[in-house]
């Protein structure tokens, strides 16, 4: 204990001087607030990796002013205890060239579920290492314990997984609690204006929607190697990445079985005063054997994926994509996605409903100072993604990590729409989120293309498929929800709100009205509206 105690009084005794983090949070909120700033950039800012450098961030944003905390000049927040809570990271060491900053993570949340009569809670207590060495190699480190009691279609959702969203795999407590953990971190490295390098146990998204139907950060962390090369009006991401399968049983010699992937992404400004920006991605999935190993050919990350998978005579599992942003203004933008899981032209002319049309899309439209209110945001979205997407032979290529999807998390077989009107003045933000979708289920046990964990090789059919074939099924939520940003530092809010949902078939009218209240410090997205 008086270790602890001496370490304590030593950190507190360098200088309070703000870390340079390397990345970006991966969060919704925090990111709306550079938006408009990213949308008015006619240097070419690249939007469409996640999470972004901040070094890429502060070419176009000014962060010390967006962010700097707003409070009042009461003596208060001069003192120790007002600079820790309002303004500064708690612990902040800066000598020899090395700047480190250490932050509580926490969450801490009640709730109440009223048709079922159910109280919520979620409890998260955990810790961020933030380290700069000269500006030139950075790392990050952290992790999080929950213990959580989630609404009922949440609940049921974690035990047919046995993994929250976004999260870790479960121990299952008495009273319907669960309890589990994570970890996450990385090193970094800039090499020049032109490359950087992040190793990191994390999750990335690519595309400027809200969803993304290539890949996004739905699922729970994985470990990858993430290399950007920026040149003139293009951009190049390369992403190595070690997945889990939870659905092959485990060997207890070896743990969960592992599926590998290589990411390639080609960003690429056009125009005087880059106004479009088109992306190019494509992905490859493989599960490693004993007479295989690792696919070195995937490897280079400079080839066409498709050719080489072609020429290796391999059963694996290629997406490609391709990611579209038009800033019609410093106000306006529209985006979108064209997947393709499989194509067949010939197919797709003969509308017969091959099974292989594997395709979906999406496309949306943001805009930021509506009617001229500075911070008064609007963005719409519409997601379309036809039957047995994603799936592939086995659950050890499937387009899945610790059993959740990689992409969107309905799955497969569903057209959606999510819209969002979000308002920040001073330290208050509040938003509305709008949800509809319908969704195409399967019954009686038979693989109708919905369920991304199936094999293809189950289905009932060769032809006949239409998007929401099988049990119709309708999803409605609405959320409304505020906060009070007490750090800028680490996104440390005071949030309250409600959420509606509402599923309907023919045989099941499930509805949900949550009522939520709590503090957190909130540097990542977790997804619950399925």
């Amino acid at each position: 204990m008086a270790r602890f105690l001496f370490l304590i009084v030593a950190l507190l005794s360098f200088s309070a001087t703000s870390a340079q983090e390397y990345l970006f949070p991966l969060n919704r909120d925090v990111n709306t607030r550079i938006e408009s700033f990213i949308n008015a950039d006619t240097t070419g800012f690249h939007s469409s990796v996640k999470p972004f450098t901040m070094a890429d961030v502060q070419r176009v944003v000014p962060i010390d002013s967006i962010f700097h905390p707003i409070v009042g000049s009461g003596k208060f927040y001069s003192t120790w205890v007002g600079r820790k809570l309002r303004k500064e990271h708690l612990f902040v060491v800066n000598e020899d060239d090395i700047l480190l900053s250490v932050d509580p993570i926490f969450n801490v949340q009640l709730g109440r579920e009223s048709e079922a009569k159910r109280n919520l809670y979620v409890n998260t207590r955990g810790v961020l290492v933030q380290g700069n060495v000269k500006n030139k190699f950075f790392f990050y480190t952290g992790f999080r314990e929950n213990q959580a009691r989630y609404a009922t279609y949440v609940d049921s959702s974690v035990r047919l997984t046995g993994v929250v969203p976004g999260q870790g795999i479960v121990k299952f407590l008495a009273k319907e609690t669960f309890d589990f953990s994570q970890s996450f971190g990385g090193i970094a490295y800039t090499l020049d204006k032109h490359f950087d390098f992040l190793f990191a146990h994390d999750k990335n998204f690519i595309g400027d929607g809200y969803r993304s139907l290539a890949l996004s950060d739905n699922a729970y962390n994985y470990p990858f190697l993430r290399i950007n090369m920026t040149f003139w009006k293009f951009r190049y991401s390369v992403i190595y990445a070690v997945l889990r399968d939870l659905q092959t049983p485990i060997d207890p010699n070896v743990g969960f079985y592992k599926k590998y992937s290589t990411t390639h992404n080609l960003d690429i400004n056009i125009g005087k005063k880059n106004k479009l920006t088109v992306s190019i991605f494509e992905t490859v999935m493989w599960k490693p054997a004993a007479s295989r190993g690792y696919e070195l050919a995937y490897l280079n990350p400079i080839l066409f994926l498709r050719p080489v998978e072609n020429s290796l005579g391999s059963p694996d599992n290629v997406l490609l994509a391709s990611n579209v942003r038009w800033k019609i203004n410093s106000h306006h933008t529209i985006y979108g996605q064209l997947m393709l899981d499989e194509f067949l032209l010939d197919e797709v002319r003969s509308g017969k409903g091959w099974w292989g049309n594997k395709q979906g899309f999406q496309l949306g439209y943001k805009t930021c100072d509506v009617f001229k209110v500075r911070n008064l945001n609007f963005q719409t979205e519409f997601n379309f993604v036809r039957p047995f997407t994603y799936q592939h032979r086995s659950s050890e290529q499937n387009y899945v990590h610790y059993n959740q999807a990689i992409a969107h998390p309905l799955g497969a077989n569903f057209i959606e729409s999510v819209s969002f009107v979000n308002y920040r003045i001073g330290n208050f933000f509040a938003e509305v989120k709008i949800q509809y979708a319908q969704l195409g289920r399967d019954t009686a046990n038979v693989n109708l293309g919905s369920n991304i964990f199936d094999s293809y090789d189950s289905r009932s059919a060769d032809y006949g498929f239409r998007v929401l074939n099988g049990r119709k099924c309708t999803l409605s939520s609405a959320d409304l929800r505020v906060n009070y940003l007490v750090n800028p530092r680490t996104n440390f809010v005071i949030e309250g709100g409600v959420t509606m949902r509402t599923l309907k078939s023919d045989i099941q009218n499930d509805k949900s009205t949550i009522i939520y209240f709590g503090l957190r410090t909130s540097l990542e997205n977790f997804y619950f509206d399925f």
